[in-house]
C-alpha cells in the first residue's frame, strides 16, 4: 500500500473512532487494533489481518449508517485486493 493510501487509512481510523466510539463495540476495538498494527508496520503478517478487519469494520460502518467511513473502507479494500492480485502475477 502506498504512503497516500496509508494516510487515508489512518484518517479513516480517526474518523471511525470519532463516529463509532470503540468502547461501545468490542468488534470495532479489534478491527482498529488490526488496522493500526498494519499502519505502524505494513508487513505481510499484518496485511493478512488487515483485509478481514477492513471488511468487518466496513459492515459495522454500514450497519451504523456511517456511509463515508464505509465508502473509504471499501475503496481501501479494493486497492488492497488489486495490489494483492498484481503481486501474485509478478
Amino acid at each position: 500500500m502506498d504512503r497516500f493510501s496509508l494516510e487515508i487509512l489512518e484518517r479513516t481510523v480517526e474518523l471511525t473512532i470519532e463516529s463509532m466510539p470503540p468502547e461501545q463495540n468490542p468488534r470495532v476495538v479489534a478491527c482498529i487494533a488490526a488496522i493500526q498494527d498494519y499502519i505502524e508496520s505494513p508487513i505481510l503478517v499484518f496485511e493478512q489481518n488487515l483485509r478481514p478487519a477492513l471488511l468487518e469494520l466496513y459492515e459495522i460502518a454500514r450497519s451504523n449508517c456511517e456511509f463515508l467511513i464505509a465508502a473509504r473502507l471499501a475503496s481501501i479494500t479494493r486497492q488492497l485486493n488489486e495490489h494483492h492480485k498484481d503481486s501474485d502475477v509478478a
